[in-house]
């Protein structure tokens, strides 16, 4: 099961963030921490809605968040995952002109062969196909729009994930990422 969030660039709402925090919520820590290899890809999705919501990096763009209730185990680094996070969320509001951006996180399967994948879909967003071609190659081949989104590809094939870039005529940008199954070890 799954719940749904719609939060707007600027307003403020649910929980805020707390340093070094232990219950479940975002949580902000040191850059000096240890990076953990065990992320919940559900709560860093909030805390990266949230984080740029703060900073009013969203430009009043609404995200509408579809996360399962349930955590969404993943075994890669977590500051890595949080940099994609962002990197993702920020493309998209830059690049869909205003349309609102909605990010859907899906739950690995029972038996760790397929691991977790989210989606960030910008509806008014637009790639040229020698653009799309450029965000795998390098980012510096992509113009300043895109960099963003090849950076990011950088990032989730680091940890062993995969992220595909679909382009809609009239539907905008799709990114999904993969991350690598976590197996049968216990969450």
């Amino acid at each position: 099961m799954s719940a749904a969030v719609s939060t707007t660039g600027g307003a403020q709402s649910g929980a805020g963030f707390r340093q070094g925090g232990t219950g479940r919520g975002p949580s902000l820590e040191l850059v000096d921490a240890p990076d953990h290899l065990r992320v919940d890809v559900a709560e860093v999705a909030r805390a990266a809605v949230e984080l740029l919501r703060a900073t009013r990096r969203l430009h009043g763009v609404e995200v509408a968040l579809e996360l399962p209730e349930d955590a969404v185990p993943a075994r890669v680094s977590s500051r890595r995952m949080q940099q994609v996070m962002l990197l993702l969320l920020a493309h998209a509001a830059d690049a869909g002109n205003g349309q609102g951006v909605r990010l859907t996180v899906d739950e690995p399967d029972d038996f760790g062969d397929v691991g977790p994948r989210f989606q960030v879909v910008a509806p008014g967003a637009s790639l040229s196909e020698r653009e799309a071609q450029a965000v795998f190659l390098s980012p510096m081949l992509v113009g300043p729009l895109h960099r963003r989104l090849a950076r990011a590809r950088e990032l989730v094939e680091s940890v062993g994930g995969t992220l595909d870039v679909a382009r809609g005529s009239g539907s905008g940008i799709t990114v999904t990422v993969e991350l690598p199954a976590p197996g049968l070890a216990s969450w």
